[in-house]
C-alpha cells in the first residue's frame, strides 16, 4: 500500500479552513484590479457598433450584480452601492431597449470606476475620463 506524504507542520499550505474572513475579503481586494479591467472592458463595448445593446446592457447588469453581492459580503458598502447604481440603470436600459450612449449606464460606470480605483490604491485611469464625459 502506498504511503500518503503528511505534510510538515512548518510548510504546510494552508488549508480552506484554516483561512480567516480577513484573508478571504484581502483576496477580494486584490481581486478588484481584475474587475477594474473587466469593467472598462465592458465599458468599451457600449462604444461598439459590433455589439447588440442588449448584450451589452446585460454584460453590465450581471457583472454590477455579482460585485454589488461579494461587495456586499465582505462590507463594503460604497463599492456595494454604486455596483447597485449600475445594476439597475444597466437593467432598465436593457428593458427600454436603450441605445448603447445611455447616460444613465455611462454615469454609473463612471462612479462605479472611481470607487473601485479608490479602494485599489490607484487613481483614476485616463479611461474613467472618458466614462464620465456625456455621452454624444
Amino acid at each position: 500500500m502506498p504511503l500518503i506524504e503528511q505534510p510538515q507542520a512548518g510548510g504546510a499550505k494552508p488549508t480552506v479552513q484554516d483561512l480567516t474572513y480577513e484573508d478571504v475579503r484581502q483576496s477580494f481586494l486584490i481581486r478588484l484590479h481584475g474587475e477594474q479591467s473587466q469593467l472598462l472592458v465592458l465599458s468599451d463595448s457600449l462604444g461598439s457598433a459590433e455589439v447588440a445593446p442588449a448584450s451589452a446592457f446585460g454584460d453590465l447588469e450581471g457583472f454590477a450584480h455579482r460585485l454589488r453581492g461579494a461587495a456586499a459580503v465582505f462590507d463594503f458598502p460604497e463599492l456595494r452601492d454604486a455596483a447597485k447604481v449600475l445594476e439597475i440603470a444597466a437593467s432598465a436600459a436593457l428593458v427600454e431597449q436603450a441605445p448603447l450612449n445611455e447616460p444613465r449606464v455611462r454615469t454609473a460606470i463612471g462612479s462605479l470606476v472611481t470607487r473601485l480605483s479608490w479602494l485599489t490604491g490607484g487613481t483614476s485611469p485616463a479611461d474613467a475620463a472618458v466614462l464620465l464625459a456625456p455621452a454624444n
